[in-house]
């Protein structure tokens, strides 16, 4: 799963993805959170396998949690604890999401399990205000690395360096220094859960790592990350492919507004690169929320045609009562030399405690 750390939590709340529960000392506190979808897609094209144009018409789904977290302290001042998600909706093939222990003190904090790395984390993108409304948050990211339309991988948001999502990992997180706070994240392979790699994954030895910069200066507040991450890949009958990814981005907050832009750069040895960029800009007031986004990713293939896409999205919030929203959501986009026009509009209720 995952979460744009930075998010503003008038946004998160339109999205209606519920933080974590703090539990006390010595306590299990169980939250949950469940949202309803409704969504149309249009694909205008020439170039679909299916021979032309598409509708997806109207779809309903569901997407819903219950998450479960402990936390206590030691007499030597360790805090340690857990936190787990599950998956609620029907015909999920996981069973959970995120799965991990903790442990912190004042060397840091240390995470083992099933967690969102340290440099997805400690990102800061366009997508951080831009993307907040619809089925997983970044909607717009989510239709844009969709192969049905895109007939290609790579066309993303700034949000989405390969970060190794909730692959089974160690994370170490430094203390907060003057608003400072580095982390680095390490995977032996893209297994999760209980699964046992045999002759490998596909991906082997994912290391990330971040900076990030927090604060406030008079009424501004600002937010700005820098990440890197590398991994080899590997698929039969091909040598291994070394993958290595940069990125940074700031975010600028004032006054209910909140603007940011995100960068990342992707090289795939003796393969593929992908620029991306995106922007967005955000406004809070009272229970309504609204923002807008745009994403720009070229893919320059290796001995190929480079491929541009791009989309553009916007969307209104609501919190009608205490752990209740809703939100009405629109984007539009083109994927050049791919399934050229697509459309895409979502309304959504939500609730969470």
């Amino acid at each position: 799963m995952k979460k744009v750390l930075l998010a503003s939590s008038a946004l998160v709340a339109g999205a209606a993805f519920a933080a974590p529960a703090m539990a006390a000392d010595g306590e299990i506190v169980w939250s949950a959170w469940t949202q309803f979808h409704v969504s149309s897609t249009g694909v205008d094209s020439d170039s679909q396998g299916d021979g032309g144009d598409t509708n997806k018409g109207v779809d309903f789904n569901t997407n819903s949690e219950i998450a479960l977290d402990y936390s206590a302290t030691a007499d030597n001042g360790l805090t340690y604890g857990l936190h787990i998600e599950l998956e609620a909706d029907q015909n999920t093939e996981n069973n959970s999401d995120e799965n991990h222990i903790f442990l912190e003190g004042d060397f840091g904090r240390v995470e083992l399990g099933d967690q969102d790395s340290a440099a997805d984390r400690l990102m800061v993108s366009g997508s951080s205000v831009g993307f907040q409304f619809g089925m997983y948050g970044n909607y717009t990211g989510s239709v844009l690395g969709n192969d049905d339309y895109t007939k290609s991988t790579g066309a993303r948001t700034a949000s989405d360096l390969n970060d190794s999502s909730d692959d089974t990992k160690i994370t170490y997180f430094t203390p907060t220094f003057n608003g400072f706070k580095a982390g680095v994240s390490f995977a032996p392979d893209s297994d999760t859960g209980n699964t046992e790699s045999g002759n490998g994954t596909g991906v082997d030895n994912h290391f990330d790592a971040g900076i990030n910069y927090s604060g406030n200066f008079n009424d501004f507040s600002i937010d700005a990350g820098l990440v890197a991450a590398t991994e080899e890949r590997s698929a039969a009958g091909s040598d291994d492919v070394t993958y290595i990814g940069v990125g940074g981005g700031i975010m600028v907050g004032y006054a209910g507004f909140s603007a940011a832009v995100g960068y990342i750069h992707d090289d795939f040895e003796d393969s593929d690169e992908i620029d991306t960029v995106d922007v967005g800009l955000a406004y809070t007031t009272g229970p309504w929320s609204a923002s807008i986004g745009a994403a720009w990713s070229e893919r320059d293939v290796d001995g190929g045609s480079d491929i541009e896409y791009t989309a553009y999205s916007a969307g209104v919030g609501y919190q009608i009562a205490p752990g209740l929203s809703t939100w009405v959501a629109g984007s539009v986009g083109e994927y050049e030399g791919a399934a050229e026009d697509f459309t895409n509009l979502q309304a959504g209720v939500a609730v969470s405690f």
